[in-house]
């Protein structure tokens, strides 16, 4: 493996000629699915930057980045809360997977939040912008075309981590 250029916060590396991207620190993250007592999924929007959109997407967050934890399900607990005011009884372990494994080597590991309340405004922390939606599994198709039509992006751990609501 050969590095090839390094930025503030993520390294191009090369292996055999196939380059790709990886992260400094947190090189895992992790995305929840998360339901309120109302049966509404719990969704996030931020503006994201590589995209140039704003991105609806679960409750997700680096593993390990600055002074967070290295554990995955503490990670987990402590982004729901962070991005949308939520805590939860506890996290589940779901699945874990690359995201793009042909430009980069973070792996994803979703988790279901069980016993989620809302606590707080959510919003991030540290500059974050995040607004959280809460949506009723019945109007999800439609409620994401709708975000769709109004330019914003899906991204697709939506739709994958639908396979893991009951």
């Amino acid at each position: 493996m050969k590095k090839i250029a390094e930025g503030k916060r993520v390294l191009i590396l090369e292996n055999d000629g196939w380059e790709y991207v990886e992260r400094k620190q947190g090189k895992e993250a992790v995305a929840v699915i998360a339901q309120d007592d109302r049966g509404r999924l719990i969704l996030t929007e931020q503006f994201r930057k590589p995209v140039g959109k704003h991105v609806i997407d679960y409750p997700a967050g680096l593993v390990g980045d600055e002074e967070g934890s290295s554990d995955p399900a503490e990670t987990a607990r402590k982004e729901l809360e962070e991005e949308t005011g939520f805590t939860c009884d506890e996290v589940e372990l779901l699945a874990k997977g690359p995201t793009s494994a042909g430009i980069t080597s973070e792996l994803v590991s979703f988790y279901r939040a069980r016993g989620v309340q809302k606590k707080g405004e959510g919003g991030g922390v540290g500059g974050e912008s995040i607004t959280v939606h809460a949506v009723a599994l019945e109007d999800l198709p439609s409620w994401l075309k709708a975000r769709e039509r109004e330019g914003k992006l899906i991204d697709l751990k939506i739709w994958g981590g639908l396979y893991f609501l009951e």
